[in-house]
């Protein structure tokens, strides 16, 4: 790991402008660390002492799968169901059509079939964002948007998007996550969905420096890897580039290293705390995709999926950079992208069987289950607005 680390220390020197600091892992099974490294420092203030290698790090969408596992403990408790619709608890999602374009015009039309608990998990609901209108028709002006009530609950009017296919019949990386939280919310024993986690997540492996609400925490808000941006000052010939804080992008989902090792620990532990069931437990490990369906097919189609696991290539578009013929035995499960079979991802050497998900700001971790190994790599760095 020696040349890791010299590239790490010369990345993160403040003079260089690339990294504030970073952070990696590698565990066992148990929780246990195999690795664990920290590079840089904690703050844009050269005084402090180099990064704690226990630090707090904000996982933001790279955490999607800790409110997977709340939903499947509703569903462990009998609460919640997965494959029944969820318009029983949601029936603001009845609002949410399927959008199509006939002959240049856009149609809105009701679903043949009800969004379920386990579309949601595996984002093939249908449910998209707001680049999906315009990837799809151009601008999110040519669809009307869902009819919803002026009092609905604040996910409802500001996440939830219309369907963009039939539930089940597509792959669509979206919003759906948020359907998933209003259900923990609406049917967990807990007022805020953050509250349920806290207990039920949190409060049962002890991690005690986890919160989704970091600036109201202080002993995790002190300890944070600070969110910043990178910026090239164009006045310059050289275009240097340095280094900004952006504190107001540390919300949501925020846990220290230690942390993460159990949380990953238990999940790929069979003595998993969260989860008694081995049939729900399996919903992140093992492919969930139908080989040649729609959701298949539509999740190989955008490289962007399982892409991040490749290198890419010096001044070359990501899309060219991660473009695989043939494409790569790749599904997917409640937590990321699986890889079905050894050496699909030319020069990556993961194994199959692993997991993975990568998401902003800069987190990636895999994980295989059969190996008991888990890998987590994180350099806080916000995407320019």
């Amino acid at each position: 790991m020696e040349a890791f680390e010299a590239e790490l220390a010369k990345a993160t020197n403040l003079g260089n402008g690339d990294l504030l600091g970073a952070v990696a892992m590698v565990i066992d099974n148990n929780g246990n660390f195999l690795y664990r490294h920290a590079a840089g420092r904690q703050l844009l203030d050269t005084d402090l002492p180099p990064l704690d290698p226990d630090c707090t790090i904000s996982l933001t969408s790279a955490g999607k799968f800790i409110t997977n596992i709340a939903a499947l403990q509703l569903v462990e408790r009998g609460i919640l169901m997965l494959d029944e619709p969820i318009s029983k608890h949601i029936p603001e999602i009845e609002k949410c059509l399927i959008v199509e374009e006939v002959d240049k015009e856009i149609r809105l039309r009701s679903p043949i079939r009800g969004v379920t608990l386990r579309t949601l998990l595996l984002s093939t609901s249908g449910m998209g964002t707001p680049d999906t209108y315009r990837e799809r028709f151009g601008s999110q002006n040519r669809v009307l948007p869902p009819d919803f009530p002026n009092d609905a609950h604040p996910l409802v009017k500001n996440q939830f998007t219309h369907l963009f296919f039939e539930p089940g019949e597509g792959f669509e990386y979206g919003w759906g996550i948020y359907c998933v939280q209003l259900l923990v919310e609406r049917l967990g024993d807990k007022d805020r969905f953050f509250q349920y986690v806290d207990h039920h997540i949190f409060g049962a492996l002890g991690m005690t420096a986890s919160t989704y609400r970091p600036a109201l925490v202080p002993h995790v808000w002190k300890r944070r890897l600070q969110m910043v941006e990178r910026k090239v000052d164009t006045s310059t010939a050289d275009g240097m580039a340095c280094l900004v804080a952006r504190d107001k992008e540390t919300y949501g989902l925020t846990c220290s290293v230690s942390d993460l090792a159990r949380l990953f620990g238990d999940i790929m532990s069979p003595d998993c705390k969260l989860l008694q069931r081995q049939e729900h437990r399996d919903l992140f490990f093992t492919p969930q995709l139908t080989p040649g369906s729609h959701a298949h097919l539509s999740l190989l189609a955008e490289t962007t999926n399982y892409g991040f696991l490749l290198p890419l290539k010096q001044d070359v578009s990501h899309k060219v950079s991660w473009a695989l013929t043939p494409p790569p035995v790749i599904n997917w499960t409640a937590a990321g992208a699986l890889v079905e079979e050894d050496g699909t991802l030319p020069g990556s050497g993961i194994p199959k069987g692993t997991v993975a998900f990568e998401g902003q700001p800069n987190i990636i971790w895999t994980m295989n289950r059969e190996k008991g190994r888990m890998m987590l790599f994180g350099h806080p760095v916000a995407a320019r607005l």
